[in-house]
Parts: C-alpha cells; structure tokens; sequence
C-alpha cells in the first residue's frame, strides 16, 4: 500500500501541469550555437535522438581535429600579415613625415632599417629563451599589444627622436611573432605536414608588405585628400598621424581573436627547456647541418635589399614615378607570395615522397628560381621585361622562405625551438635589412653615377647568390645526417 501511493505521488504532475511529451525521433531539435567550449568550437546543427552524438562529436574542433590546426595556423597567419602591414606602413609616409617635421633622408634610413632591425636583433634571442619556458600564446598576445601600441603612438609624436624610440618598440613588439609562432605549429603538426603548415604560415610577409603597399596606399591617399582630420577624444591630426592610428587600431582587436588558440602540447622534446648556451653548444655540434640553413635562408632574405632599392631603380633607369612603382610592387608582393606559397607545399610534398631532406631541397628549389631573375631584371633593356622577371624573383624568393624555418624545426629538440628560431632570426637579420641596403647604397655612391643602380644590384645578388647555392648543394648531405640523428633520438 505504501509503495502504491509512493508511485502514485512520484506520477503525479506537479501544480495540475502535465508531463512533458517524450521528444519524438522524427522532430529535429537543436544543439548549442557557436559555443566556444574548452572542449572546442560546437557548430549548430538540426539532430535527432539517435544521431545527435555523432553529428556533435564531427563538428567539435577540439586542438587535436585537422580544422581546429589549420585555424590556428590561420590566426596566426594574420597576426603576421597585420606585423608586416604596421612595419612597411612608414614607407609611404616618408615624403609627409619630412615636410611635417623636417627629417633627412639619414634620419629617414634610420628609421627604415637599423631603428627597427637592430633592436629586432638584440631581444630576437632573450625573448626565444622566454619563449621555451612560458606560455607562447600570452608571450604573442603581449607582442601583438606593445607594437600596435607603438604603431598608434605615432599618431601622437611630432619628434624624430620620438619616432626613433617607437620604432624600436616596434622591432621590440614584433622579434617574438616568428619564433613563437612556429614552435606552436610545430607542436600542432606531425614532422610529414609541418614544412605545409610553416609554407602556409610565411606567406605572411607578402601578404602583408602587398596590401601595405595597396592597401595603405589608399588609406594614405585618401586622408591627404582629407586634410588634417579631427578625431573624438584626440584632437586634430595631420594625415601621417592619422594614417598610423588607423593601422595600428585593429591590432587590438587580432590581440583579443589570440585569446581563443590553446598553447599545445610541447613535442619531441629530449628533456626539459635549456639554457640559450645550450641551445648555442646544440647548433655548434652541428654546425654544418645549421650551417647551409643559415647560409642559405640568408641569402634568400638579402635578396629582400631588393626591395628598397626597387623604386629608385625604376625612376632612374625606366623614367617611372614612384606611385606607379609603389603599386607594382605591392601588386607582387600580394600576387607572387601566395603563388610562391602554393609552389612551395607542391614541391615540398613531391620532395618528401623520395628525401629526408625535403626542407632543404624547397629552399635550393627557390633559390634557384630568385638568383637569375634578379641578377637579370635591374639590367633589362625595357622596363616590360624588368617587371616580368621581378615577378619570378618574387615567386622563388617566396618558395625559399619557409624552407629555412622547416628545415630548423625538423633537427632542433621541442625545448629549444623558439631560441633557435631567435638565432635563425639573428643570423639573416643581420644580412637582410641591417647590412644589405646601406651596402648597396655605398656601391652606387663609390661608382660615381646614380644610374649604376641597376649594374650594382645585379653583381650584389651574383656575389652572394652563386656561393650560397654551391654551399647548400653542397651541404645536403650534413643536413640529411642530423635529419636522421634527430629521428633515432625520438625513437621510443
């Protein structure tokens, strides 16, 4: 009896409602929408009872699913993209920023090369060495904050010296992007997908110079058109200053977007994270291995001297003006990075089917696709046949970059990752912005004749091409062998 009116007062509905119906089979309910979960990303779908865990389970992008990676690496990707776009942002404003507060064409190379470059240099290690002991993701999240902050900050100076120690924040804000980047790829991707995912990542650089070149150029355009701009809570602005508030703002905004990627798992780790010397003593007992990276990734980077040489070049020898100039090369940049970077993970996956050294042989691939086309170009007859073989030097400038970083990643232990990124760095820093346009500019002048340009630029990239690609020819075999070292190191 007491179990019956147990029963019967569980039954009952409670206040007089009735029971909930059963969820019929063929009615289509709807699960969680754009949920950002620890677990991952659930997308909304219509499901059914008896599917509803498998069509949650497909779309959940937890940090170990295929999509979940390659957002990542698309986030990332971006985060380099808007780099690039902040640091070129100042060659188009170099005109304004010498009427508006008198700067030298000294001053103005300053600030394009060495203000950047050499602070770059300098924290590019200590902040490698951090890198493998800290949380990468809050490490670029800091980054991203401090030069968007310098980027903005020019918006409020009206000094050199001002703009001198912005700049250098700049180079500060932006030395820990490329090296924490790609130890977090590499931890998101095995060793047979790793160069595609650091192919991908390094278009980067031409996507941002381009659309800094097209892009800003409109921006640039558009507030000279406008005149001094006055802005809510900040005051009246020149057009320069304007300029660099606008592009520095969504940096903010990308510093926000970092907080969904998860800082993974660090991989093929041989003990715990090493002191730099260490990291130092590693490359040395390797020297010839690391060597032809260095030699060879420094070569393709000093071709990037180039480029700041690209606009004289064609007002002096072709009679272009330097708006005309500006938007070809932005043009390549935007064109020829992605087209370098879909060559790049083509060949790299026809390498990888025969050679352990596939990294290498993308990065002599490349190579021997930029040294020709721009040894050539600066001498062309006819400015039509400079801008098509420009065009190839950028597309093989763009299959080398991701070499040189692949090829590190695949014989550095996971410990150690972000300093040898930081050294790597260093080493084709010092080549690249540092040393190669002062150089070039030094040999024009010693000739006597500005219109030597063209002459100079071609015996600078002989003079530095032709070795570099008889030495990683060379070197294939010390790579091949630390490559396989590496390999039995991890073998349980």
């Amino acid at each position: 009896m007491l179990r019956a009116t147990q029963q019967a007062i569980l039954s009952k509905p409670a206040s007089g409602l009735k029971p909930p119906e059963r969820a019929r089979p063929d009615v289509p309910r709807r699960v969680s929408c754009f949920r950002w979960l620890e677990t991952g990303l659930i997308i909304s779908l219509p499901t059914t009872p008896d599917r509803a865990f498998h069509w949650s389970e497909s779309l959940t992008l937890d940090r170990n699913s295929n999509v979940y990676r390659w957002y990542v690496v698309g986030l990332l990707l971006a985060v380099l993209i808007l780099s690039y776009f902040d640091r070129y942002i100042l060659s188009l404003l170099i005109e304004p920023l010498k009427k508006s507060i008198q700067l030298t064409d000294f001053q103005v190379g300053l600030l394009l090369g060495p203000a950047f470059s050499l602070f770059h240099v300098i924290v590019g290690i200590p902040l490698g060495w951090f890198a493998d002991r800290t949380n990468r993701k809050y490490l670029l999240i800091g980054g991203v904050v401090i030069w968007c902050a310098m980027t903005t900050g020019n918006g409020f100076v009206t000094t050199f010296a001002a703009l001198l120690l912005l700049r250098l924040g700049l180079g500060l804000g932006e030395a820990v992007v490329t090296p924490a980047s790609i130890s977090i790829i590499s931890d998101y991707f095995k060793r047979s997908e790793r160069a595609s995912a650091i192919s991908v990542y390094l278009a980067g650089p031409y996507l941002g110079a381009g659309l800094a070149f097209l892009v800003g150029g409109f921006i640039v355009s558009h507030l000279e058109t406008m005149g001094h701009v006055n802005w809510p809570l900040i005051g009246e602005r020149a057009p320069w200053q304007a300029a660099f508030i606008f592009v520095g703002i969504p940096g903010f905004i990308m510093a926000l977007l970092m907080l969904s990627i998860r800082e993974p798992e660090r991989k093929e780790r041989t003990g715990d994270a090493l002191g730099i010397d260490v990291a130092f003593r590693y490359i040395h007992r390797r020297w010839r291995a690391y060597g032809v990276i260095f030699v060879g990734s420094a070569c393709n980077f000093a071709m990037s001297a180039m480029t700041f040489w690209s606009v004289p070049l064609f007002q002096r020898v072709y009679g272009w003006g330097i708006a005309e100039t500006g938007v070809v090369t932005g043009l390549f940049y935007f064109t020829a990075g992605p087209l370098g970077t879909m060559l790049a993970v083509r060949a790299q996956k026809r390498f990888a089917l025969k050679h352990k050294d596939s990294t290498m042989r993308q990065l002599l691939f490349g190579l021997l696709i930029v040294i020709p086309a721009s040894a050539l170009y600066p001498i062309m007859p006819r400015a039509e046949f400079a801008v098509a073989l420009m065009f190839v030097a950028f597309i093989g400038k763009s299959v080398a970059t991701p070499g040189g970083p692949a090829s590190m990643m695949q014989i550095t232990p996971g410990e150690m990752r972000s300093q040898s990124m930081a050294i790597f760095n260093t080493v084709i820093a010092l080549i690249g912005p540092l040393l190669g346009p002062p150089l070039i500019g030094l040999a024009i002048d010693a000739s006597g004749d500005p219109n030597s340009i063209g002459v100079v630029l071609s015996a600078y990239v002989l003079i530095i091409g032709v070795p570099a690609i008889l030495l990683l020819a060379l070197g294939l075999r010390h790579y091949r062998a630390a490559v396989q070292d590496m390999e039995e190191a991890l073998e349980p």
